[in-house]
């Protein structure tokens, strides 16, 4: 598969690559043009998330600033496409994490320098950087949930020590497949756009239904039982009660945890499903705060297990 290839096989679902990058790109030799400048050598190195839907690639030259990287979605399972795509930005040192590291290791040939990066261990160190540019400071210790394909709930300690807490099987995978079943679309984009029109009110059935005189102390708007009316089957309600299914639960789970590992934690979220879906996140918020904790959003977050493998390798490196 070529990489134009790789790049139109996500669709819009992967708007973010960058086609002009992706498409022709002239072969760098980053080396040879510094010194024919006179300018100190500068190498190029990547940091590579090869997840179960979506391979995350961060691409940064030496001397660019750490939170200065190009960045790129290709679908997974791409490894030819990519391998290709790091040759010809001129990668001299890739670092690789996620479920499919392994594999792509095992393909790879050549003088490229490679890092394979413990999933867990790339996702702290990839927030530490990607916080540089947040708006926030997390609480010490706080929970880091990575949103993917499945959902992984991580405790960072007082000292940035990452361990995993807890975790769900409902994610983005589970968005895309129920999605398919429900509405006809797979598209993460598309999928999005039919979550914001729609209403979840005859789809799911709500505390208000069961007690219209309001006789319990449980705020009438919140979820008795997700699609447990589903007096409307149009696609886009549908899809937004799909969507409160997995936001709900994620977020109520990330809060319940938060709270059991100490008092007003921060829980920041990131991962691919969080992408261009403020429906999605505007509910985790919501249900986060439920159970006394407080949902942050870590800019870039899609990135974070990329840019943590990156900086694994050059701290290898050093």
């Amino acid at each position: 598969m070529t990489v134009a290839a790789a790049a139109n096989a996500v669709s819009s679902d992967s708007a973010a690559i960058a086609n002009a990058a992706l498409s022709d790109t002239p072969e760098v030799n980053p080396a040879s043009s510094d010194a024919a400048s006179g300018k100190a050598a500068t190498s190029v190195a990547a940091g590579l998330d090869l997840g179960a839907t979506l391979s995350k690639v961060v691409i940064r030259a030496s001397s660019a600033a750490e939170h200065d990287f190009e960045s790129f979605l290709l679908p997974a399972h791409a490894d030819d496409a990519i391998r290709d795509f790091l040759a010809k930005r001129g990668v001299e040192a890739v670092g690789v994490t996620g479920a499919g590291a392994s594999r792509f290791l095992a393909r790879l040939d050549g003088d490229l320098r490679t890092s394979h990066v413990s999933e867990f261990d790339a996702w702290g160190g990839g927030e530490r950087t990607l916080l540089r540019t947040a708006d926030f400071v997390p609480t010490k210790p706080h929970l880091l949930v990575s949103v993917g394909t499945g959902t992984s709930i991580l405790k960072v300690d007082a000292g940035g020590i990452v361990s995993r807490v807890g975790g769900t099987a409902l994610g983005g995978g589970t968005l895309r497949g129920l999605g398919l079943l429900l509405s006809g679309e797979a598209d993460h984009d598309r999928l999005a756009d039919l979550a914001r029109r729609g209403s979840r009110h005859n789809v799911d059935l709500l505390v208000a239904d069961l007690y219209p005189g309001g006789d319990i102390s449980i705020a009438g708007d919140l979820t008795a039982a997700n699609f447990g009316k589903v007096e409307s089957r149009t696609p886009e309600d549908l899809v937004k009660a799909l969507t409160r299914l997995v936001a709900e639960n994620v977020g109520l789970l990330a809060g319940a945890l938060a709270s059991a590992h100490g008092k007003g934690l921060d829980v920041v979220y990131a991962g691919t499903t969080l992408r261009q879906h403020e429906e999605l996140k505007d509910i985790l918020a919501f249900s986060t705060s439920l159970m006394g904790a407080r949902g942050r959003f870590l800019p870039r977050g899609e990135f974070c297990g990329a840019v943590g493998a990156l900086e694994a390798l050059e701290t290898l490196g050093s």
